[in-house]
């Protein structure tokens, strides 16, 4: 991983979003005093002016059981994370960055080191509202990479002393918090401190369905904003001794035993709250990861403009012609390399279990392959059934399988069949089709190996799938996407070289933020 600037500049503000240099560094903010040459971190404005709760105040206690936590950053210094773990600490938050001035010089190592000491971690930032709120999310973003099963979810750190109109403040933490929601897709956490909250951000009662860290500073029962009913992380000072770290801490308290924890961790999905994340998917929860479309007892069809055809690859290797199922189909030209470089996937969700004959159709003059190898996933397991699109016109049985309601099948069309590239031989990616064989359902088509449809139509089998028309690699639905090859011969004719080539890094960076809503997949 190459080394981070720790002062922000334009350059990189350009890179990770809408933000300008004078947005990134308003000249009203103070300049980094010499104790914190790299901003601010967790209480250091807070501290400035919250105490202990009066005798007439009201405070909310933890509701039993509380685990022992802390927050790092760069001021720590190097931090031993086998020995913090062996003294009982059981999460950390680690800060990315003070807004988009500072980046913290210990945040690699701290994020690395805390999950492999099996400690819960979570990434915190030091937010500016008068920073685009969006730029500072999606440096934590990048900055962070894709969440792990077992970690905690981003903490925006309201506490600053630059603070805006109540307003304003409001708007910008609700613009950080939903660009946190839409590429990770868990609720991120609030600090703040109560006088903090009630005097800038005007008492607010918008977030408090969001998990509230308090910080107030006294050993028992913290004083929270009254808009929360209780608290889920009580920052109660900086004066905590842990093994592994030298000088003081800041010590957390967490409200509530492990598996409460792991209840709000990465990997531990709650169905029903409007969030595909963790282990849920379109099996275990519906509600929260609706798939792509039902294929109903008698069978259907997913033609290639259906939200259940996904295509990946270089869309500059894609064709699409007027012709085929729908009056539509894509063809792309074979290769013989090693990896695939564009393919496409039929994801196939069945409302009944039973025994289904599996078609494709294909189209001359577009199909030119002899060697289509689609892969099949299905109840048995896996299985490459060849056919030779060549030789084939309309639609092709391919199998006759059993398939499992409660699973996750496929269908997948590599364009590596071994044919040379420079041939440019044609691989035609239309609609598929699964009919019912064993009595569930009633069916009109079936399998029909002749090319020609009993009724002169194009489509006699089944039922066309709901969903939307984009059955693009792009999706938000699609799950994690095998290797890619990008290549081209660079003489612009928009050939393939059969030299595979690396992904972007804008590429890899994209797709690494946009794999939030499901777990990885063999297909």
């Amino acid at each position: 991983m190459h080394p981070r600037p720790t002062i922000l500049g334009p350059t990189l503000l350009l890179a990770l979003g809408s933000a300008s240099a004078a947005q990134a560094a308003p000249a009203s903010l103070p300049a980094p005093s010499l104790e914190r040459p790299y901003g601010n971190a967790l209480g250091d404005g807070l501290r400035l002016s919250d105490h202990a709760p009066e005798p007439t105040q009201s405070v909310v206690c933890a509701d039993g059981e509380t685990l022992m936590g802390i927050d790092v950053s760069y001021y720590q210094g190097d931090i031993d994370w086998n020995a913090v773990a062996a003294d009982g600490v059981t999460f950390a938050w680690v800060r990315v960055s003070h807004s988009l001035q500072f980046f913290d010089p210990q945040f690699e190592a701290n994020l690395a080191g805390a999950r492999a000491a099996g400690v819960h971690t979570g990434v915190y930032q030091y937010f500016e509202p008068s920073e685009d709120p969006v730029a500072q999310a999606d440096l934590l973003l990048e900055s962070m990479g894709p969440l792990l099963p077992g970690d905690m979810p981003p903490m925006i750190d309201v506490e600053s002393q630059d603070p805006v109109a109540a307003g304003a403040y409001v708007d910008a933490i609700q613009a950080w918090i939903d660009r946190i929601e839409e590429v990770t897709g868990v609720q991120p956490f609030i600090y703040t401190g109560y006088y903090y909250w009630n005097d800038n951000v005007g008492g607010s009662g918008q977030f408090a369905s969001y998990p509230l860290w308090i910080a107030n500073y006294n050993a028992g029962c913290p004083l929270i904003p009254d808009v929360w009913a209780s608290w889920t992380i009580h920052q109660y000072c900086a004066c905590e001794s842990v093994a592994g770290i030298s000088g003081a801490v800041d010590g957390d308290t967490f409200n509530g035993n492990l598996d409460d924890l792991m209840g709000l961790a990465v990997g531990a999905g709650v169905c029903g709250d409007g969030i595909c994340d963790g282990t849920e998917d379109e099996f275990s929860c519906v509600s929260d990861c609706p798939p792509c479309g039902v294929i109903p007892p008698e069978g259907g069809t997913i033609d290639d403009d259906d939200a259940c055809h996904e295509r990946y690859g270089p869309e500059q290797y894609w064709r699409t012609e007027a012709d085929g199922i729908g009056g539509q189909l894509h063809w792309t030209a074979a290769t013989e390399l090693e990896d695939p470089s564009n393919f496409a996937i039929w994801r196939l969700y069945f409302e009944e279990s039973g025994l289904y004959s599996v078609e494709v159709h294909v189209q001359s003059p577009w199909a030119e392959t002899h060697q289509a190898a689609y892969r099949i996933s299905h109840a048995g397991g896996e299985d490459v059934e060849l056919l030779d699109q060549a030789a084939a016109d309309g639609w092709r049985l391919l199998t006759n399988v059993q398939f499992d309601a409660a699973s996750d099948h496929w269908v997948r069309l590599d364009d590596n069949t071994g044919e040379p590239v420079a041939e440019e031989i044609g691989i035609v990616y239309d609609a598929l089709r699964v009919t019912r064989l064993d009595g569930g359902g009633d069916s009109t088509g079936g399998a029909n190996d002749t090319g020609e449809d009993p009724d002169g139509t194009t489509d006699p089998g089944g039922t066309t799938l709901p969903g939307g028309t984009g059955g693009s690699g792009d999706s938000e639905d699609t799950f994690a996407l095998p290797p890619l090859n990008d290549g081209d011969d660079g003489g612009g004719c928009g050939c393939r070289s059969t030299t595979p080539s690396r992904a972007t890094p804008g590429l890899l960076l994209l797709l690494a933020l946009g794999l939030r809503r499901r777990r990885a997949r063999t297909g």
